[in-house]
């Protein structure tokens, strides 16, 4: 799978000028060939990337391409040929990467093109995650989507982008244009318009600026942020399969998992969500049930079939949310899972001298999964041969459903194969196989231990051995919370080893934090993310060993991050330091991706340390950090769910921390005043009705409910309690002349009445929020969800 990410789009009028300037593109030419036969990569030459330490710049040292690593000696070669760039991204686990590398950049002929054309260049996203970033955003507002590989061309002299997109094969093929192709057209328009290239670049460029620059005036954000982020996760929980999407892939997402356990644990529908994703993401064949940890997602909706690459992040992160779910409901299978995942980082993530890897490949021998996948027959001899008893043997095919048939079957590479899962969840697996809970889980550690001593023997995929300083901090931070919550000091005693390599290889006072190291070589000038992960991990290895030096190190990091990131004008903290001279535009970035947002990880490290130290001096870097991040909050809460979860905490734990701008205190106070009759109400099976009162400002209006025009934000009415049906009656709305035609409004005064039925027991701070967007002739304030202030109570019974 091209392993996408989430989406921006650009204006209409930026998306016409590429498709006008590269239709040709989109005509595929015919007379383009392949060579058929690849030349022996023995026989080559090796390019600059051989001197490189990362392991997917060393993967491509021996292509026919001339690469170049990202630096001036790529930029000043192509100033002086007057060439474009084309620009590769990928990482080393990268299946698809694999395949274009395959496809493409071992060709012979492809290599030539490319070579006579362009200056080539190779960037590992995990090393520059800066550089990603800004070249990922530009695809995403070409093309609405992203993912890796991602290939670029830009100009030489700002390095802006003009035509990019993820996955060219090599040829024209079935419908999509290939890379010889796309390469060909985009040669001409350099050589007979280079100034129509330079324009475009110039405007793609300025959008890029404009979305990873972006700095709004500060908005008010509190409660109804953090329970807008709630209900829009529920509004997309799958109730059948788990998981907060709607398909057709499911991923882990262990930052929203965080934020529900965080924000509306008590909430009895939302813990039952995270429950059963909890269980689907354990027992399904995304969890590796033979080895321990995690895949990348799962590929289909019932968390089956997985791509297969291991990212230390996701086990870091997940195996915090497991030890945290069994702490909170007691359950010893949370326990278990986070357990195996973090043995399992012990077993093959872990460096000798301290530190974790990076990640594990999807593939070997250039097929994906395939030292993973089993028939019932292999299962079958092997533990046969390990001379378990003929009975426990049908036990483990029955319960990792090898008796249902194939459930992997790979296009390229036929013959039908099994992705090996729990079919539910121990406990009740032991009653439908007739057995204890006790005798099933000895039964499959036996069989494990015989299955990976067995799958150890095949081709093994890759590992990427290169350390990286922020998710060596999530990794940390996941060792010391699990060992903590669990009692289990050997995974305390590997986070001390970690923190220790990195201290003493990855960081000094003077030159700061280091983001990269591999075989003795550590490089690269730390992230904002770097600074911000290996902080959160401290700060949890301190709460973990009670070590004054984890703590005060936390707060140097924390402090160098001030430093060397913090926007004086406007608080919060830039991506980037200040002297990034290959980077055409500084970011900011507060969503988050498969890994936190720095700004959300370093926002939460503030609140902790507030905590900890009992601290006032953090107030302030609070309050503006916050504001920083209140837009981001506002416009998407689920996307930037590492901030709307120091947001939940800063409303529990530090409410006086919240401010609302001064900008908006004397426009929008007092828009609208709601009172409701009565404040108080019991509710039952039989209906029961209060009545909403509400002033509206002179010369502002509300839009009715029911609107022609798609983008006109309507009144709303709803509740998270799935018990408790909700119906508003709106009143006769008046119709409103806007720019765009004619809506109907409410304004003046008036009374909803709402009627309120419970089909089953209510949580005790059950409630009721409405929502409205606030317009005058000009202009329309943000959209507004409140708590209607109604005390809802379930009516007793004798």
């Amino acid at each position: 799978m091209i392993a996408y990410r989430g989406s921006n789009f650009l204006s209409s009028s930026l998306i016409v000028s590429i498709i006008l300037m590269f239709i040709g593109i989109l005509s595929l030419a015919s007379e383009v060939c392949m060579a058929s036969d690849k030349q022996n990569i023995q026989d080559q030459k090796p390019n600059r990337l051989v001197q490189e330490t990362s392991p997917y710049l060393l993967q491509h040292a021996y292509n026919p391409i001339d690469w170049y690593p990202w630096g001036e000696e790529a930029f000043e070669r192509a100033r002086l040929e007057n060439k474009p760039i084309f620009l590769s991204i990928g990482y080393s686990t990268c299946y698809w990467c694999h395949v274009m590398e395959r496809e493409s950049f071992e060709n012979p002929e492809v290599a030539e093109f490319m070579n006579k054309h362009f200056i080539n260049i190779k960037l590992d996203r995990e090393e520059r995650p800066d550089i990603d970033d800004v070249y990922m955003t530009a695809v995403q507002l070409m093309t609405g989507g992203g993912g890796w590989p991602m290939s670029m061309f830009m100009e030489p002299e700002g390095l802006k982008p003009f035509f990019g997109g993820t996955y060219f094969p090599p040829e024209d093929r079935a419908g999509r244009a290939g890379l010889l192709t796309i390469g060909a057209k985009l040669n001409d328009a350099w050589n007979t318009q280079q100034d129509l290239v330079m324009a475009q670049a110039d405007r793609v460029a300025a959008a890029v600026v404009e979305q990873l620059s972006e700095r709004p005036a500060a908005v008010f954000v509190g409660q109804e942020e953090v329970d807008r982020a709630v209900s829009q996760l529920m509004s997309v929980y799958d109730q059948t399969h788990a998981g907060y999407s709607s398909g057709p892939n499911k991923f882990p997402m262990p930052v929203t998992l965080d934020l529900l356990m965080e924000a509306a644990w008590d909430n009895p529908d939302v813990r039952a969500s995270v429950i059963h994703t909890l269980d689907r993401m354990a027992t399904g064949g995304m969890y590796d049930q033979i080895g321990g940890g995690f895949h990348r997602y799962s590929t289909d909706v019932e968390w089956l079939v997985p791509h297969f690459e291991k990212m230390l992040y996701d086990n870091a992160m997940l195996s915090s949310v497991y030890a945290r779910a069994c702490r909170l409901t007691g359950d010893q299978f949370y326990c278990e899972v986070a357990k195996e995942t973090l043995e399992y980082v012990l077993r093959e993530l872990s460096a000798e001298n301290g530190g974790y890897l990076s990640a594990q490949d999807a593939e070997s021998n250039a097929i994906e999964g395939e030292s993973y996948i089993w028939t019932p027959d292999q299962v079958r001899d092997v533990l046969s041969a390990g001379e378990m008893d003929p009975v426990e043997i049908e036990m483990v095919l029955r319960a990792y459903g090898l008796d249902l048939g194939p459930n992997f079957q790979d296009p390229h590479h036929p013959g039908p194969k099994n992705v090996i899962h729990l079919i539910d969840r121990p406990d009740r697996l032991a009653a439908t196989l007739g057995v204890t809970e006790a005798d099933l889980s000895s039964t499959l550690i036996t069989a494990n231990e015989l299955l990976l001593a067995h799958r150890d023997l095949r081709d093994q995929p890759i590992t990427d051995d290169k350390i990286i300083a922020g998710w060596n901090g999530l990794m940390i931070s996941g060792m010391a919370d699990t060992g903590r919550l669990l009692e289990e000091p050997s995974y305390v005693e590997s986070a001390v080893n970690a923190a220790e390599f990195i201290r003493s290889n990855m960081w000094s006072e003077d030159a700061g934090l280091l983001r990269t190291s591999r075989n003795g070589r550590s490089k690269i000038a730390a992230f904002l993310e770097d600074y911000a992960m290996l902080s959160r991990g401290l700060i949890s290895l301190y709460e973990a060993t009670g070590d004054p030096q984890w703590l005060e190190l936390a707060e140097k990091l924390v402090e160098q991050a001030r430093l060397r990131f913090w926007d004086a004008g406007s608080g919060g903290w830039f991506d980037t330091q200040a002297d990034q001279a290959d980077l055409f535009v500084r970011g900011r970035g507060l969503y988050d991706g498969a890994v936190p947002s720095g700004s959300g990880v370093m926002l939460l490290n503030l609140i902790r340390l507030k905590d900890i130290r009992q601290d006032d001096r953090l107030d302030a870097d609070i309050r503006q950090a916050m504001a920083s991040a209140s837009v981001g909050i506002k416009r998407s809460p689920t996307a930037s769910a590492q901030s709307t979860q120091a947001l939940a905490r800063v409303l529990r734990d530090h409410p006086d921390l919240i401010e609302m701008p001064v900008h908006q205190k004397s426009s929008m106070q007092g828009r609208v005043k709601m009172m409701v009759e009565p404040s108080v109400v019991q509710v039952s099976g039989t209906p029961v009705t209060v009545t909403l009162n509400l002033k509206i400002e002179k010369g502002w209006h509300l839009s009715a409910p029911e609107q022609k025009d798609p983008f006109t934000i309507g009144m709303s009415i709803a509740t998270l309690e799935s018990n408790l049906d909700v119906k508003a009656e709106w009143p006769e709305p008046h119709p409103f002349e806007g720019p765009e035609g004619d809506i109907d409004v409410y304004d003046g005064r008036i009374r909803i009445p709402v009627t309120l039925v419970a089909n089953g027991p209510i949580s005790p701070d059950a409630c009721v929020m409405l929502s409205w967007q606030a317009c005058n002739e000009r202009v329309c304030d943000r959209p507004v969800t409140e708590r209607i202030p109604l005390k809802i109570v379930m009516e007793t019974t004798e």
